[in-house]
């Protein structure tokens, strides 16, 4: 598995998404913007969902709320979308590391 699609299914999993939504996208770039788009719908739509989806990736709640707190409304989607990303390559490399994946 691609480290893109492995990726990609972390994030799906922790969102409780669909993972098509996320793993046709081919490139790392392109991943991240599909991923705003849904991070924003979330800020939109059910904030609650986004903050314990949050909770389960592991990202910090004062993040987070720095985020929510200084960002431009336009911006907090990227900024969280860099978050996740960040989160979930660092579980693959524990999981790679210790041999879990």
């Amino acid at each position: 598995m691609s480290a893109n699609s492995e990726l990609a299914r972390l994030i799906s999993k922790d969102l409780g998404i669909e993972s098509d939504r996320l793993l046709k996208k081919s490139s790392l770039e392109d991943l991240k913007l599909a991923l705003i788009r849904i991070l924003n719908h979330f800020l939109d739509t059910d904030m609650s969902r986004l903050v314990n989806a949050l909770y389960r990736i592991d990202i910090s709640e004062s993040k987070v709320k720095q985020i929510l707190a200084i960002s431009e409304s336009n911006q907090i989607g990227n900024e969280l979308a860099e978050l996740i990303i960040n989160r979930e390559l660092q579980k693959i490399e524990t999981r790679k590391k210790y041999g879990s994946i």
